[in-house]
Parts: structure tokens; C-alpha cells; sequence
């Protein structure tokens, strides 16, 4: 009887091995060996008499979290106190990745410039249609996916389409403690989905793409994941010479910038958390907006 139950537990504990390894190959972070369960939960809240919260509160949580709620354990680690852990909290210290870019809050008042991270009430996204509460979890799986940065197949559960995949190449892959290295821009090299994916949220807020070309007029909304050369014409001359600060583009094709597959994409405007400018737009001078917008369209 007891032999069968302690082979029981060896079969289990080697089928989770074998999911959190396989995970490891596929996902980003929170994966393989450094998905620790005890890192975000507590089974019994209490190891010698003291409480496993990390805020040191002696209730239980949700979902046996070692934290109030997701929110607030995600930020536990990446509120800028951990150095293996990316900043997202602004005023944010880590610079090294240029589109993550930083929350302006965690449960204050709406902001213009960020995606809001659990407001008051729930919001709309701009061009959206489903109101949600936004939290860390919206948008990745604390727990590894198959996506760049374990982004959800479908963010927010929207429902607004089919699971997207973010394709992105690195050199240097992540091993749960070298954020710093990973996130340099010149390891980053966005491949596809990372339009399609922000789509499933901000339904309308679209123009066209490659498989859309006369279906959307192209004035009502910017096109996005759509060569920068061929019709832009002389602007790309300007885009393909020596520009400082240069904004990401998407290249499906090759690894190198720039080339003639570079693609604009929601990224090339937009830091995916939150900037310092309305819209979490990118001023690529650090001050002025047309130093964005003139990067491909230069007068």
C-alpha cells in the first residue's frame, strides 16, 4: 500500500519535471528551473511559525499566493528592488529594452501616458469593445507560454480572435537572471505577430496590413506590419541611412537593420507598458515626437 503510493508521488513529481522542462525550451521566464512554485505560493502559509507572505500579512490569499493578490506579487519582484527582475514600475530604472518601457501606476488614478494596471474601474481599451481590469496576468502567463516575455496566446482573454503567436530571435536567452543582457536592443530582433497580438485588445484601432491592403483606407488608421520600403518611396531613402536612436521595426525575413523587409509595427510608435508622452508614445530624441514620426515619413 505505501509502496504504491510513494510510486505514485515519483510519477507525478517526474510528469511536472517534464512539463516545467518543456516549458524551459519554449517560454521566456517563470519557466523550466526557475518556475519555482514556492517563489509565488505557500501551501500552508506558515514555515516555522512565521507567515510565507511576502508582505508579512498572516492571512491567507487567493490561489495560495504568497502575496495579496497577482497584482501585487508580480510587482513584489518587479517594482525595480529585484536586479534579476526587470523594472516595469515608473519611474523606471532599468533602460536597456526600448519597448517595455514602464507603468505609470499600480492601482491609481487612470493615466494617458500607460496602460493602467488595475484602475478603480474597469476600463476600455482605446479601439476596443470588451471592458476589463487590467493586471500583469492580462497579458502574460506567470507560469511560461509558448510567446516572447510568456505573453498570452489570447491577452486579456479577449476572444476577439485566434491564439497569435510573437515570433522574436535572441542570442542571449534568458536563465532567470540576466534581464540585462537579454533585453539589449541589439539581442531583440522582432520577427511577427506583435501587431496581431496588441489587435486582439485594441480591436479598431488598426489600419492595414499586408493581407488587408485595399480592404481598410489607409488615412482612417496607421498601417502596421507593412514594409517600410517599395511605396513610402523616398522617405525610405531616409529610413535606410544613419539615423541616431533608431526605432524598432519588425524583419520577418533577415536579422539585419535596416534591410528591405523592415516592417513598421505597433513597437516602432508605442512602449507596450507605458512612456512618459501621451499614448505611450516613443520620442526617439528623448523630447520631441516628430523625432518618431520622422524616421520614416522625413521632410
Amino acid at each position: 500500500m505505501r509502496e504504491g503510493r510513494i510510486k505514485r508521488v515519483i510519477v507525478f513529481f517526474v510528469l511536472i519535471n517534464g512539463f516545467l522542462l518543456a516549458l524551459g525550451f519554449s517560454g521566456n521566464w517563470h519557466s523550466a528551473e526557475t518556475l519555482i512554485c514556492s517563489d509565488c505560493h505557500t501551501i500552508h502559509n506558515s514555515q516555522d511559525g512565521l507567515p510565507m507572505r511576502y508582505d508579512g500579512a498572516i492571512n491567507p490569499s487567493p490561489h495560495l499566493l504568497r502575496h495579496a493578490d497577482s497584482l501585487s506579487l508580480c510587482l513584489y519582484c518587479h517594482d525595480g528592488g529585484n536586479p534579476d527582475a526587470p523594472d516595469v514600475v515608473s519611474p523606471v530604472g532599468y533602460t536597456a529594452d526600448p519597448c517595455g518601457g514602464s507603468f505609470e501606476n499600480s492601482g491609481g488614478s487612470p493615466s494617458e501616458k500607460a496602460h493602467d494596471l488595475n484602475p478603480a474601474l474597469p476600463e476600455t481599451p482605446p479601439g476596443g469593445n470588451d471592458s476589463l481590469i487590467l493586471t500583469c496576468a492580462s497579458c502574460h502567463d506567470p507560469h511560461g507560454s509558448s510567446n516572447y516575455r510568456n505573453l498570452l496566446e489570447n491577452p486579456a482573454g479577449s476572444g476577439n480572435g485566434s491564439d497569435v503567436s510573437v515570433s522574436v530571435n535572441q542570442q542571449i536567452l534568458p536563465d532567470g537572471s540576466n534581464p540585462s543582457l537579454v533585453y539589449v536592443p541589439s539581442n531583440v530582433i522582432y520577427k511577427s505577430g506583435m501587431s496581431s497580438w496588441c489587435n486582439d485588445c485594441h480591436t479598431d484601432f488598426h489600419g492595414r496590413t499586408g493581407s488587408e491592403e485595399g480592404t481598410v483606407e489607409p488615412w482612417l488608421r496607421h498601417p502596421q506590419e507593412r514594409q517600410i520600403s517599395g511605396s513610402y518611396g523616398a522617405d525610405y531613402a531616409y529610413w535606410s541611412g544613419t539615423i541616431n536612436n533608431r526605432v524598432e521595426v519588425e524583419n520577418p525575413l533577415d536579422e539585419a537593420v535596416p534591410s528591405d523587409d523592415d516592417e513598421v509595427f505597433c513597437l516602432s510608435c508605442h512602449k507596450a507598458h507605458g512612456s512618459s508622452f501621451k499614448s505611450a508614445l516613443i520620442y526617439a530624441d528623448g523630447s520631441t515626437k516628430l523625432s518618431t514620426c520622422q524616421q520614416c515619413h522625413n521632410q
